[in-house]
């Protein structure tokens, strides 16, 4: 198992099953992904079959669902049946993955069968909003996009910002994408999917620093290696959106329409801006990027949405801050610091990316609290201490939530998309990363069978010549 619910009282027995199961359930659940999960956490022993109800329940035999005390969601299982029930769609699903994570393989006679013990179950989490930060880069395939969203549903993350490296072809500009990027036809499926499994997708372009749409340690440029004559879109070295040209803004404007179009409903949209470099950041120019930001944050609040933008840009570190933690901080000064964040419309949701603390408090999230801002922490795969820093860090303070990010390390770090998720319904405590690879692995394999493609088993494609 995965996870460790907050209240459970085990009771004696067990409910065993195989074969067709008939189920009474919400029919946000009456979902062909659904039944697909069940027939994969059943390790393809058992096929679900769903009579539909109003309630937000899913039931199998005469089972009464249980009192909610405060919580998301309630999980009754007794010899002969269970109840999941929720007050939303959204916990509903969240109380489906938890009773599948409960679901172990047994013997009965010839025959594979699934055994759950009998207990009462009341979760909540303890960090509202889970994100999850995931990167389509030129070399990631779309079987691998699609099963990375299962993986974060079946973890009961909440989002998933997804962000397209030169990966997606838009409209309003073909070099915005590598010939080789996906359509939008072949990515709406995803999102639907996502959705069904009660995700939301927040798009993400970067709008300001990392406008080449490929990492800077590498040199290429999804829009000059393709087109030089559109240069002046850009800073004289082409990291950064030349953002002061109106023909920037509009195009821009055209990227968020169509992002916001493919993503479907939400509440949020990412805008990245960080590592600005070569950005000087003067009094005038601190004041259009404030202004700047605060127009795109009201274009967005007026569709609906909330942006969230990096927080690096807006950072100074200070003399006072624990001299054991790195942080991550390109304000020139704590003036401009101050500068900016009081120019800042405090409807933008700040993501405070810091990678390295290993002691908590980690004390920028405090500046821009203090500030009037929600705050996201956003942590990385550096370690157990790092993410036990940051997980107590947004539970004490009250933060608006964790975004893990994962970049380009997914080959060592999905383990700490598990661990992330974990972080937000317990303290980690004394979590081993041990436990977290030997929990991952197994999930993986449920979300999305390979059928024997040794390239997609695990989370990386070779076991010997990655880079490490």
């Amino acid at each position: 198992m995965v996870f460790n619910p907050r209240n459970i009282a085990k009771t004696e027995g067990s409910f065993t099953f195989s074969g067709n199961i008939n189920a009474v359930a919400h029919s946000s659940l009456n979902k062909s992904i659904i039944k697909e999960f069940w027939h994969n956490f059943t390790f393809k022993s058992s096929t679900l079959n769903i009579s539909e109800s109003d309630e937000f329940v899913f039931s199998v035999g005469n089972v009464k669902a249980i009192s909610l005390d405060g919580c998301d969601y309630s999980i009754n299982i007794e010899k002969d049946g269970f109840c999941v029930y929720a007050e939303n769609e959204q916990n509903l699903i969240h109380g489906f993955m938890t009773l599948l994570d409960r679901f172990v393989a047994v013997d009965r006679e010839d025959l594979l069968a699934i055994e759950i013990d009998c207990c009462e179950i009341k979760d909540k989490p303890i960090i509202e909003n889970r994100m999850v930060h995931f990167c389509i880069f030129p070399e990631t395939e779309l079987w691998e996009v699609q099963r990375f969203v299962r993986f974060c549903a079946a973890l009961k993350y909440t989002h998933v910002v997804l962000e397209f490296w030169g990966m997606l072809k838009l409209d309003c500009m073909s070099e915005l994408s590598w010939s080789h990027g996906y359509t939008k036809e072949q990515i709406k499926p995803i999102i639907k999917e996502a959705n069904d499994l009660g995700l939301e997708i927040i798009p993400m372009f970067n709008h300001w620093g990392h406008a080449s749409g490929s990492r800077v340690m590498h040199g290429k440029h999804v829009v000059l290696d393709q087109n030089p004559t559109l240069q002046t879109y850009f800073s004289e070295d082409g990291w950064c959106w030349d953002i002061k040209k109106p023909k920037v803004r509009k195009l821009l404007s055209q990227i968020r329409a169509e992002l916001t179009e493919i993503c479907g409903n939400g509440r949020y949209f990412h805008i990245g801006c960080d590592e600005a470099y070569n950005f000087e950041l003067t009094k005038e120019n601190m004041d259009f990027i404030c202004d700047y930001i605060n127009d795109i944050s009201d274009e967005m609040t007026s569709l609906g949405r909330r942006i969230i933008a990096w927080g690096d840009m807006l950072l100074y570190r200070h003399p006072y801050y624990n001299s054991n933690n790195k942080y991550a901080c390109n304000a020139p000064s704590a003036e401009a610091e101050k500068y900016m964040l009081e120019r800042l419309s405090r409807d933008v949701v700040i993501a405070d990316w810091q990678y390295n603390p290993t002691e908590k408090p980690v004390e920028t999230a405090e500046v821009f609290t203090k500030a009037g801002f929600d705050c996201l922490l956003c942590p990385w795969d550096k370690g157990l201490s790092q993410m036990r820093a940051i997980s107590d860090t947004i539970t004490e303070q009250s933060l608006m939530g964790l975004l893990h990010t994962t970049w380009h390390t997914l080959s060592k770090g999905m383990r700490f998309v598990t661990v992330a998720a974990i972080a937000g319904f317990e303290s980690l405590g004394t979590r081993e990363l041990r436990q977290m690879r030997g929990c991952t692995s197994p999930l993986l394999r449920k979300v999305m069978p390979i059928n024997g493609d040794y390239e997609k088993a695990g989370w990386s494609k070779r076991e010997i010549g990655d880079i490490f």
